[in-house]
């Protein structure tokens, strides 16, 4: 009877569902060990998407979100990649990477140094239109994997990417390996929160919404406020600097205090 109460017990402690609104994932250093895989609330094929998602960190090369486990065959279905390229006081631009099926579109952003960065990313299988948002400024339109589904249903992990470490066959559109692990490059430190997923590409107002965390627009796939997820290692839920979002000028801006 008592190693089946530890066995709940622990059960509990590694994975849970909640809404997680006042909540961050604190991601303490980077490391192979630290991630979290959220449980989407539904599978399948999608061929539309929007991601959103907050994150707080240096200007270093950071695996946001990745669409698979490690347990995945399909390398690299959907990855939100941090870049450092071009950065400096001067010119304090770098690079978000998406990739779709392994395959890597680079767009530019401009965001501050040691602020929150809020990004969503949509995507349009028909055409293969690729948008990505950065605080509410949106990048020139790109082209990327049309025609191409992405798949749910290993789960969406955050802090990391996959590499491959074992051989590689294409099969039937899709990089296939025998065996993966977590790319040590991109290995994520700091803080992730404010995670939602659409099966749909949502319109700008809607975006905007998001942006300012209304609470009333949640993810059908993902959301934030309805979490199911499992933490892995050292990464623990910490409180949320309360942030408020405005507009002034044509520009978003924030406030933030602990509540």
């Amino acid at each position: 009877m008592e190693m089946r109460v530890l066995w709940l017990l622990l059960f509990a402690g590694s994975m849970a569902q909640e809404d997680m609104d006042r909540n961050v994932f604190l991601f303490p250093r980077r490391s192979n060990d630290d991630y979290v895989v959220l449980k989407p609330m539904v599978t399948g094929q999608l061929h539309n998407l929007t991601v959103c998602l907050r994150s707080y960190t240096d200007v270093g090369r950071y695996a946001l979100l990745t669409v698979g486990t490690l347990e995945s065959r399909i390398r690299n279905m959907f990855v939100i990649l941090q870049s450092i390229s071009s950065y400096s006081q001067t010119s304090p631009y770098h690079y978000s990477n998406i990739y779709i099926n392994n395959m890597a579109s680079p767009i530019p952003e401009k965001a501050d140094v040691l602020g929150w960065i809020h990004r969503c990313v949509t995507w349009d299988s028909n055409t293969g239109v690729l948008q990505l948002w950065v605080n509410g400024k949106v990048s020139p339109r790109a082209v990327l994997q049309k025609g191409f589904s992405i798949d749910l249903q290993d789960g969406i992990s955050l802090g990391h990417m996959q590499v491959r470490s074992g051989n590689k066959h294409y099969i039937s559109h899709y990089y296939v390996s025998n065996q993966y692990e977590w790319d040590s490059s991109s290995l994520f430190q700091g803080e992730i929160t404010d995670v939602h997923m659409w099966n749909e590409v949502l319109p700008p107002e809607t975006i905007w919404q998001v942006l300012l965390n209304n609470r009333d627009i949640n993810g059908n796939v993902i959301s934030w406020r309805s979490l199911n997820y499992t933490i892995n290692g050292d990464v623990t839920v910490q409180p949320k600097l309360q942030c408020r979002y405005g507009s002034e000028s044509g520009s978003s801006h924030s406030h933030c205090s602990m509540e």
